[in-house]
């Protein structure tokens, strides 16, 4: 029987590596259909050309920046594409063509092994998981710090399943959490989580996780203070976000006349809107009333594009949601997807709306913990995986009809 089965499992290796291949040089044709020059300010995937690790003299002084938390790109996004630029030589006229490329390629392949960790056992669901997250579009994204995020989280999950050092999995959160400043919450709040299931486990020392992954990101943060001498905390991204974002979907309803330019709107809107709150944490308390108009706004933009997203896929993870007391063998994806969803999705939704782009960081986490789970519950009731077969082949097929790079 053994004879027989290795020649089997060998087959099936040799297809899903081919569909592997397959997405990546899709991708990268479609990628190098678009425009070869990085975007220039103020679109966030500027980042990619101006971060600049050389240690270059200026006047005589020798000069290395640094990135900052605050900046499109985070800390570790733009180390990424400063580390890039210094090993792989590219032209102005192709640095987005091959950071998106890496940036992609990173995506797909930590996808990929994430559902091989996740899913060891299932070919066939890995398969529909892969196919599901590569029709998706998102390695396609700009900005590509949403999918280099992605690929750390995903690289963090590939660590901490399988029997590597600690050190490893924490290296890989920290990276995540300082991809972009609204992802250190999910980092820290996942450390947390990984304790507590390394403890659940037996696991010696567990507290260790959590220090390693803390101490990683106090390091990368540490130049920010010592070699720019800037704080990354001291830019107020939260105001900044709601009061652009409240202005561009809110003053038609708030304003009787609709200013010709934005400065003007922006103007016009702090002085008759929100004249004596130049903060978030102001608006909040001295206007509760426009807030709440707002949050209602902010939910009927955020709900669909949340749909959208997931489409079918939502349904056997609403299921697995609801049975989450059920799962044994493995609870810990799922809850960190939950957990992870929650961090990115509700802060979006309180301060701006949740775009489809913030989700290409979880959808990856969220498809291999909707399968894995599902397999689990089926060994209780088969329903479940006749539910994530429907569930799954209609959203691939939604998918491959309108193959489109997320924008919004």
């Amino acid at each position: 029987m053994g004879e027989v089965e290795q020649p089997i499992s060998r087959w099936r290796n040799i297809l899903e590596y081919s569909i592997l291949l397959t997405a990546l040089i899709i991708s990268a044709l479609i990628i190098l259909k678009g425009d070869g020059f990085v975007p220039k300010p103020p679109m966030d995937q500027h980042f990619v050309e101006t971060v600049n690790l050389q240690l270059r003299q200026e006047s005589g002084h020798f000069v290395f920046q640094y990135p900052n938390l605050m900046h499109a790109g985070g800390i570790t996004s733009s180390l990424t594409a400063g580390l890039f630029k210094l090993i792989i030589p590219t032209t102005s006229a192709t640095l987005n063509w091959s950071f998106k490329i890496f940036a992609m390629a990173g995506h797909l392949i930590t996808s990929f092994y994430l559902l091989r960790t996740v899913i060891p056992n299932w070919f066939s669901l890995r398969l529909l998981g892969f196919l599901i997250i590569a029709t998706s579009g998102f390695q396609l994204l700009e900005p590509s710090s949403e999918v280099v995020s992605a690929s750390f989280l995903n690289l963090f999950f590939i660590a901490a399943l399988r029997p590597w050092p600690k050190v490893v999995p924490a290296f890989f959160l920290a990276c995540f959490g300082l991809c972009k400043v609204e992802l250190a919450l999910s980092a820290i709040a996942l450390s947390l989580l990984w304790w507590a299931w390394e403890w659940r486990r037996g696991t010696p020392k567990s507290f260790q996780s959590t220090v390693f992954a803390w101490l990683f990101m106090a390091m990368f943060l540490a130049p920010a203070f010592v070699l720019t001498g800037s704080n990354p905390f001291t830019a107020d991204r939260g105001s900044t976000a709601f009061f652009s974002t409240y202005k561009d979907t809110m003053r038609m309803h708030q304003f009787q006349l609709v200013p010709p330019t934005e400065a003007e709107a922006d103007v016009a809107m702090r002085k008759t809107v929100f004249r004596d709150s130049p903060t978030f944490k102001d608006v909040i308390i001295k206007h509760p009333n426009l807030y709440a108009d707002y949050l209602g706004v902010s939910a009927a933009r955020s709900i669909p594009n949340i749909l959208k997203v997931f489409k079918f896929m939502l349904i056997p993870f609403i299921i697995a949601l609801s049975r989450l007391k059920y799962i044994k063998e493995n609870p810990f994806i799922l809850q960190s997807a939950i957990l992870v969803a929650a961090c990115i999705l509700i802060p979006s939704w309180l301060f701006i709306f949740v775009r489809m782009r913030y989700i290409a960081k979880i959808f990856p986490l969220v498809t291999a913990a909707t399968i894995s789970s599902s397999i689990e519950l089926s060994e209780q009731r088969k329903s479940h995986l006749a539910t994530l077969w429907v569930s799954g082949l209609a959203t691939l097929a939604w998918q491959l009809f309108s193959l489109t790079p997320y924008q919004d």
